[in-house]
């Protein structure tokens, strides 16, 4: 069955048990007008089945794990992913427990599935023009207008590194440069 609303989906699970139900991430809103009930069913026989569950099921004070949990308490949570993340405020083994299995690239090449992949490292020269120091310098200037000195001079060697890594018009041009040789000799 298709949950076409929030109410519809509290309707569809008011079953004491069995049915599919289809449904959307923002049905779990309790924003939906005249809604006022945070849980949508206290059922103990729900599992919540979320498919790319890395992109949109984080976030425990505020966001989809959160008003999922709120909606459904007592459900199961499983959730597929071909890539999983595990950084503080993104963490898919914290909304979704451990891993019931692991499907990896090195897997899926020997099963066929996937050509094998290959990674060469490219190395491309950095360097800074020295006609482009006094440029770099006025607008750093003026981003930085009213900053103390201290944090001025921090923010000064970052900013440095940055555009002298990525920022300067001929590193984009070796970069291109270096990319259409590869794969035209490949």
């Amino acid at each position: 069955m298709q949950a076409e609303s929030r109410a519809d989906l509290r309707r569809k699970l008011s079953v004491a048990s069995g049915g599919v139900v289809f449904t959307t991430i923002q049905k779990f809103f309790p924003t939906e007008r005249g809604d006022t009930h945070r849980a949508l069913s206290d059922r103990r026989n729900i599992v919540v089945i979320a498919d790319e569950a890395h992109r949109s099921q984080y976030d425990f004070i505020d966001g989809f794990a959160r008003h999922m949990r709120d909606a459904l308490p007592n459900a199961s949570f499983v959730g597929f992913t071909g890539t999983p993340i595990e950084l503080r405020d993104a963490n898919t083994r914290a909304v979704f427990g451990d891993y019931i299995s692991i499907y990896d690239i090195q897997r899926s090449v020997e099963d066929g599935a996937t050509v094998p992949i290959y990674y060469e490292s490219r190395l491309a020269q950095l360097s800074l023009d020295e006609s482009s120091q006094p440029y770099l310098d006025d607008q750093f200037e003026d981003a930085t207008e009213g900053e103390e000195v201290e944090r001025k001079e921090r923010l000064k060697t970052r900013w440095a590194q940055l555009e002298a890594i990525v920022g300067t018009e001929q590193r984009i041009q070796q970069v291109a440069a270096d990319i259409v040789k590869h794969f035209s000799q490949r």
